[in-house]
């Protein structure tokens, strides 16, 4: 019985990186051994389970951070967070707060006009709050608060969908929710100590000009095909041919390319930003691709070679991001080699 509670506690420490179980593995087993014995148990207890897999995961993610510069964690947090933020107030606005009501005509059910979280269409609208308080709490300095409410974000995230679920409420869309998840991780992850406020605002300024853009091509395209019709009906801006997260999903694509060519002359003299694009513009990209997927369209005709030229010019822009990356990995200043190693490091530009 001891062999097989000893070969439990070694698969919970498989959570650890390699180097730390190299190192503590045995000891810490002895000990986790010596506690059961003492307590009669045969089995790890809960709080040991939900303990070693915690602080194993924790440990996972500190040496992989150590292997990506400080200042590319907080170029892609900061990146994150603008976006999530503004996709979060644009998808409150259009989505929740301006759709009305069908009329009761022609047989209409009531239940079925799409308005099921008291005044808001859906339960994103106690989703989409979250990244807009994190940004501001970030804009006023606000670390720890901004980090507990994009936390926060995650775990509404999550909880959207057995709320959904067991109640009559619809939700956003899967995809979407996964965006939002992974944009508000990754901010939360990657939070510096003090948010550049000049960085965050100006990537708002173009999230926001992106969004804004969207909404309006959704709106003027919508009154083509649908004379008379009116945009703002319930779960048009979710799921409508011309809502906001489809036109989101027809201009993604060229702004993540317009996106990476201007990240590419910033990298210049701040390396780090190409990484920044690449990570947040393929979170955004999970919208397209995943509406495609849900609605299949494409045969082997304009929307496939349009489809197939994205993934080659995005898998170019990855290779930038790798190569952004190693610079800032091992930026040195070239002009004194005199300088000793410390030396480079102090005087390395963020």
């Amino acid at each position: 019985m001891t062999a097989r509670l000893e070969a439990v506690y070694r698969r919970l420490l498989t959570c650890y990186p390699p180097r730390w179980r190299q190192e503590h593995e045995d000891e810490i087993v002895a000990t986790l051994l010596d506690v059961a014995d003492a307590g009669g148990r045969t089995r790890p207890s809960a709080g040991e389970v939900a303990n070693l897999v915690a602080h194993g995961l924790a440990a996972r993610l500190g040496a992989t951070r150590g292997l990506v510069p400080a200042v590319v964690w907080h170029r892609v947090a900061v990146l994150a967070l603008a976006s999530v933020a503004t996709l979060s107030l644009s998808l409150f606005i259009v989505a929740e707060v301006l759709p009305v009501p069908f009329s009761a005509v022609g047989g209409y059910v009531p239940d079925r006009s799409g308005l099921t979280f008291g005044p808001f269409v859906t339960l994103g609208a106690a989703l989409y709050p979250l990244p807009v308080l994190a940004f501001v709490a970030a804009a006023v300095g606000a670390r720890r608060t901004t980090r507990a409410l994009l936390g926060l974000t995650c775990l509404a995230v999550c909880a959207l969908l057995p709320a959904a679920a067991w109640s009559d409420a619809e939700r956003p869309m899967l995809y979407l929710l996964v965006t939002l998840g992974l944009l508000a991780g990754m901010a939360a992850v990657g939070m510096p100590p003090a948010v550049p406020r000049r960085d965050l605002f100006a990537a708002t300024a173009l999230f926001g000009l992106l969004l804004a853009g969207a909404a309006v091509y959704g709106v003027v395209y919508y009154r083509q095909p649908y004379p008379g019709a009116g945009w703002n009906l319930p779960l048009v801006a979710y799921r409508g041919p011309y809502g906001l997260l489809s036109a989101v999903g027809s201009i993604v694509p060229a702004v993540v390319v317009v996106g990476a060519a201007v990240a590419t002359a910033a990298s210049v003299r701040r390396p780090g930003w190409i990484v920044a694009t690449f990570v947040v513009g393929g979170s955004w990209s999970v919208i397209p691709v995943a509406a495609s997927i849900r609605y299949p369209r494409w045969g082997w005709g304009y929307d496939n070679y349009s489809i197939l030229g994205f993934v080659f010019t995005f898998g170019l822009i990855a290779l930038a991001a790798a190569v952004d990356l190693f610079r800032a990995a091992d930026l040195r200043i070239v002009r004194n080699p005199g300088l000793s190693s410390a030396g480079r490091e102090a005087a390395e530009p963020e």
